[in-house]
């Protein structure tokens, strides 16, 4: 999956990107509602509405152990499943036919926040965390 960062327009390849900033920088921008005069998880806590919160469960847990917080964790996660990655068309000759338009992906994205910020994107398999989220070269991968 490609995105592009409006702000800097600079697309980014989050399934080949070795820079750790670039990726979870892309997630930002892609995840959090905003303008380039905002920061995600720093001056504007809104989500794209698919993704969807997550209180409990593997999920939960998973960025509990990344981010071990002291205050309230906030965790939302979206998954792309094959079956949906597919849909109907017709043909030239007007018979119908599925296309495949992307591939499955799934995307967590968590933070604690009391007046500095620590934020965790998860693309599938691949994972960073921030640290000190108001800045854009904090960015770490975690194995």
């Amino acid at each position: 999956m490609q995105i592009v960062i409006p702000c800097n327009w600079k697309a980014v390849d989050l399934l080949t990107t070795q820079d750790a900033n670039d990726f979870g920088e892309a997630l930002r921008s892609y995840c959090f509602i905003g303008n380039c005069e905002q920061t995600g998880c720093y001056s504007t806590f809104d989500l794209i509405p698919q993704l969807k919160e997550v209180k409990s469960g593997k999920i939960y847990n998973e960025a509990k152990r990344v981010i071990n917080p002291e205050n309230t964790l906030h965790v939302y996660h979206f998954k792309l499943i094959e079956k949906d990655c597919w849909i109907a068309c017709n043909d030239p000759k007007d018979k119908p036919q599925r296309m495949k338009f992307c591939e499955p992906y799934e995307i967590v994205c968590a933070w604690e926040w009391d007046g500095d910020g620590t934020l965790y994107f998860r693309f599938s398999n691949r994972k960073v965390i921030n640290t000190d989220c108001k800045k854009d070269y904090e960015w770490t991968w975690l194995k």
